[in-house]
C-alpha cells in the first residue's frame, strides 16, 4: 500500500492525472546483455509492459539490449537512453563518463552483494589457481565485475600476474556462452558470476541443465560484489527528477515470490535504494586490476 501511494503521489506531483495523460514521456531502457538476446528480450519486455500498466499511459517505455556490455554506456553517452541495469563495473564507467546515477540495486536471496567464481570441469584436475598455470580462460567482457575485473584483481592481489598465468586468455561476451566454453572443453576455466560463495548457484547452474552444472565446480570466489543497478541518466533525472524516482519506486514494488518479473530478468529477488558510494570497492578493484 505504502509503494502505491508513493507512486501515485510521485504521479501528481509530476503533473500527470492517472489515466489522462495525453501526451506519454517517453522512457528508454537498456538491459545488460549477461545472456542471448532472444532470451533476456521477453523478460525486458515484461519489466517495460509493468511500467507502462502501473503508470496507466503517462509513459512509454521502449527496451533497448546491446550486444556488449559498452553498449549501454554508449547509448546513455549519445543521448539515447534514460535508465540501464548496469552491472556494478559499468555503473562505476559511466557514472565516470557520463554522469549516470544510482538508484537501486538487487538483492538475491537476502544479500545485496553477489561473487566472481573461477569454474573448471570437476574432471580437469585443476583443484586451485595455481593449477591454473599454462591453462586457458574465458573471461565475460572487460566491463564485467564477475566475469573480469573482480577476478583478475584477486589474482593481482596475491602476486600472480593473470598474463603470464594463463597460456591464452579468450572473452565469451556473454556469461551463458563462458559457461559453455568450460563445459565443451573449448577452454578450461572461466571466470563468471555466482549468487553464493559456497558452489550451490551461480550461471552455470543458471544456464545449464542440472546434469550439465553438475559436471563443473568453482575453485575460486571474489570478495563480495554489491548488486548490479538499476540507474538513470543525468539528464533524465535532471529533468524529471520525480518521475525518475517514481519510476524506482515501481520497480522496488517487485518482489518474489509475488512476482517473477525481476527473477525472470535477472534472477533478482527484489531491489532496494542504492548510494554511489555502495560501489567504492568496484572502483578499488578495477584499479587493482588495472583498468
Amino acid at each position: 500500500m505504502k509503494r502505491s501511494l508513493f507512486l501515485l503521489l510521485a504521479l501528481l506531483m509530476f503533473g500527470l492525472s492517472v489515466g489522462l495523460a495525453q501526451n506519454p514521456v517517453k522512457v528508454r531502457i537498456g538491459f545488460n546483455p549477461t545472456q542471448n538476446s532472444d532470451q533476456l528480450r521477453p523478460a525486458a519486455q515484461a519489466i517495460a509492459d509493468y511500467l507502462e500498466r502501473r503508470f496507466q499511459g503517462a509513459i512509454e517505455v521502449e527496451i533497448f539490449i546491446p550486444t556488449e556490455y559498452r553498449g549501454l554506456i554508449e547509448a546513455m553517452r549519445g543521448g539515447n537512453l534514460d535508465f540501464a541495469f548496469f552491472p556494478p563495473d559499468g555503473y562505476v564507467i559511466a557514472n565516470q563518463d557520463v554522469g549516470a546515477q544510482v538508484l537501486l540495486k538487487s538483492v538475491r536471496g537476502n544479500s545485496p552483494y553477489y561473487w566472481s567464481a573461477i569454474i573448471v570441469r570437476k574432471d580437469s584436475g585443476i583443484k586451485n589457481v595455481r593449477d591454473l598455470e599454462g591453462k586457458t580462460i574465458a573471461w565475460v567482457d572487460k566491463n564485467s565485475a564477475a566475469g573480469y575485473v573482480f577476478p583478475r584483481a584477486a589474482l593481482v592481489a596475491e602476486k600472480i600476474d593473470p598474463d603470464k598465468l594463463f597460456s591464452k586468455q579468450t572473452f565469451a561476451g556473454r556469461h551463458d556462452a563462458a559457461v559453455l566454453a568450460v563445459l565443451n572443453k573449448s577452454v578450461d576455466a572461466a571466470a563468471t558470476f555466482a549468487n553464493d560463495n559456497r558452489n550451490k548457484s551461480g550461471a552455470w547452474t543458471q544456464f545449464l541443465k542440472p546434469e550439465e552444472a553438475a559436471q563443473l565446480t568453482a575453485i575460486f570466489y571474489s570478495k563480495p560484489i554489491p548488486g548490479d543497478t538499476f540507474s538513470v541518466s543525468k539528464q533524465f533525472y535532471a529533468k524529471y527528477p520525480t518521475l525518475s524516482r517514481g519510476i524506482a519506486a515501481a520497480l522496488q514494488g517487485i518482489k518474489t515470490p509475488e512476482s517473477k518479473l525481476l527473477f525472470n530478468l535477472y534472477r533478482i529477488d527484489y531491489m532496494i535504494p542504492a548510494q554511489d558510494s555502495d560501489y567504492d570497492v568496484v572502483r578499488q578493484a578495477r584499479k587493482v586490476a588495472g583498468q
